[in-house]
């Protein structure tokens, strides 16, 4: 009689979302310790923008947690897509878009508020632009995707609800900036930096769910058959 045996992920399969997590939790860690100590960055969280610490003494932390951010996001899809919930090529070029955006944020720093506009400013504005929307678009896609099936209804529902609450305040950031580079116009930017960390955590908030959500759905990578 044949039946079924189980082969259990590889160590590395295994060890992708872990090592994700892994990641989140220290570019947390540095972020947060960047917003409490004022001598790496001696900046006011309500009025200035996250960006502003690339300019500060702390402008290795707020790389080092891009970089493990981008990391663990990469991890993470490669764990998503393995185990079957982002089989949608425009949903993994999404989440890849995600990721590389976040090192051009990190590699690319900001122009100093009333300077010169440089190429660099530039790229690290459309940077940021595509960073701040394309998780979301993953998160409400992917929930809406596995919306119906009950094994992923509880993850599909938050990871939509997570998604549209850090859209309205995506929206201070993309008018301006659609006025402003797009259009022609002079809009000014009526966001501030506590709007903008508020997106942040929800962002944090959707990766973690993404995280677990892997976690749940590792499964036997395959089955054999035995006498």
């Amino acid at each position: 009689m044949l039946c079924p045996a189980p082969v259990r992920p590889s160590l590395r399969a295994r060890l992708l979302v872990p090592g994700a997590l892994a990641a989140f939790a220290g570019a947390v860690v540095l972020l947060a310790v960047l917003h409490l100590d004022r001598r790496l960055a001696p900046l006011d969280p309500v009025s200035t923008m996250l960006s502003d610490y690339a300019l500060s003494p702390g402008r290795r932390l707020w790389d080092v947690a891009l970089l493990l951010t981008s990391g663990g996001s990469a991890l993470l899809l490669v764990a998503l897509y393995r185990r079957g919930l982002m089989a949608n090529p425009a949903l993994v070029a999404a989440k890849a878009l995600w990721c590389v955006s976040l090192l051009a944020v990190a590699l690319f720093a900001k122009d100093p508020q009333g300077g010169a506009i440089t190429a660099t400013g530039k790229i690290h504005l459309y940077a940021s632009a595509v960073t701040c929307l394309s998780l979301p678009v993953v998160g409400w896609a992917l929930g809406r995707r596995h919306r119906d099936d009950p094994r992923w209804r509880r993850f599909a529902t938050w990871s939509r609800r997570l998604a549209l609450a850090a859209i309205p305040f995506y929206l201070p950031f993309i008018v301006p900036f659609a006025v402003n580079v797009v259009l022609g116009g002079h809009l000014p930017t009526v966001a501030t930096g506590l709007v903008e960390r508020l997106m942040m955590v929800l962002e944090i908030a959707l990766l973690a769910v993404l995280g677990y959500w892997a976690h749940r759905a590792m499964r036997p990578a395959g089955v054999h058959v035995r006498a």
